[in-house]
């Protein structure tokens, strides 16, 4: 599902108001959500599409900031699209990770030692030692 020039820029506006520029931070559009941001999200996640057009649909030509208060207040299921959009798409920005100090989801070595173990939370079992029923026999 694609998205036009015209759509692209509103989906930029309506995601510069969850996440404008401050403190030397880019903002959603310069951040190019509504773009780069937009066809990667897709590709990860293409059910998404059908929501983002409820959100211009719902938002039509009102001032960003206000139809994204409308969105807040009266349609929480649609403003948690357009916030989980524009969060997903702003983060897969490389420069933005960099600003963070995010180097992405990296392999990290599992400790072989149970975690079960710790503090001592299994202890009373292991004291108390083995209870149970033994099954009953059948012949065949």
């Amino acid at each position: 599902m694609s998205f036009t020039d015209v759509e692209r820029k509103r989906i930029g506006e309506l995601a510069d108001v969850l996440i404008p520029a401050a403190d030397g931070h880019l903002s959603a559009s310069q951040a190019d959500v509504a773009s780069r941001g937009l066809n990667l999200y897709l590709q990860t996640c293409p059910e998404m599409a059908a929501g983002l057009r409820q959100v211009l649909q719902k938002t039509g030509n009102a001032a960003a900031a206000a139809a994204v208060e409308t969105l807040r207040t009266r349609d929480p299921a649609t403003f948690g699209t357009l916030a989980e959009f524009a969060a997903g798409a702003y983060f897969l920005n490389p420069q933005v990770r960099d600003a963070i100090g995010y180097a992405g989801q990296t392999p990290h070595p599992i400790d072989p030692t149970p975690d079960y173990l710790n503090d001592g939370l299994l202890e009373s079992v292991i004291q108390r030692g083995p209870i149970f029923r033994p099954t009953p026999s059948t012949k065949p």
